[in-house]
């Protein structure tokens, strides 16, 4: 039988981490089926989901504890895969002047209307021209099927209105 695990993964930024971490899941029998990392701020930090026999789960975990001793912090969670719901994926584009909240407000509306943020993206920069900060985002959401689209698009454009901050929701 085999199990799925979900692997967090933390470390200072420097080459080899991924290959520490993946000769761990080769050691084991596993497969890394999936994952999103990213180096941010002189930190690596990263994401994955990792397929093994569930008979080795407790040694597999074991070993990848020890990678500590290399600087590497790894959490493992044992997930059982959720039954696939009917979504349709949208991109969503966001742009406008800085503000505290802003994620808060955007991720109070999809919760509020059950969409699923899948990714997300953002980062604070100067206008090219006035020097005011702007943020920038970019998320994919998974949009339910039995969600109108129409009443979404208009809930982003009440929220464009109140935030100055404007949306762009494409497929």
């Amino acid at each position: 039988m085999r199990c799925t695990l979900v692997l967090g993964v933390m470390s200072e930024d420097r080459t080899g981490i991924l290959n520490a971490l993946s000769a761990v899941i080769t050691k084991h029998g596993g497969e890394w089926t999936e994952s999103k990392m990213v180096t941010m701020a002189g930190k690596f930090a990263g994401i994955s989901v990792v397929e093994l026999p569930c008979r080795v789960q407790e040694a597999f975990t074991a070993d990848l504890n020890a990678l500590t001793a290399q600087g590497i912090r790894v959490w493992v969670e044992r997930i059982e895969l959720p039954a696939a719901l009917v979504c349709q994926e949208f991109h969503l584009e966001m742009v406008g002047q800085d503000r505290p909240g802003i994620i808060r407000e955007i991720t109070g509306l999809l919760a509020q209307r059950g969409i699923n943020l899948e990714a997300l993206e953002s980062r604070i920069e100067s206008a090219s021209m006035s020097g005011e900060m702007l943020f920038i985002g970019s998320a994919t959401l998974q949009v339910p099927e039995n969600i109108d689209l129409t009443d979404l698009q208009d809930d982003f454009e009440a929220l464009a209105n109140e935030m100055m901050v404007d949306f762009k929701l494409g497929e």
